[in-house]
């Protein structure tokens, strides 16, 4: 059985799930429905952020001082 949510939302929300819901092919109610689920979704953190893998990128003009400095500070090593 379905039952009706009220959401109330600023001007600005609405036009941009309104833009996102066009863009998709769905009704603004779809949308919602969609992203209300991934986000009470109960998922491993390994799933929630595995697309961030191999995206950080430093920049480290002092060679492995930052992996020394991780080291020092862990106390399992």
């Amino acid at each position: 059985m379905n039952t009706t949510l009220t959401v109330r939302t600023d001007r600005t929300m609405r036009e941009a799930l309104e833009e996102r819901a066009q863009a998709q092919g769905l009704t603004v109610s779809e949308l919602v429905r969609r992203l209300l689920e991934e986000a009470i979704a109960e998922r491993p953190l390994a799933q929630r952020v595995g697309h961030l893998k191999g995206r950080l990128e430093l920049s480290d003009p002092g060679g492995d001082s930052w992996r020394n400095r991780l080291r020092e500070r862990n106390w399992r090593t």
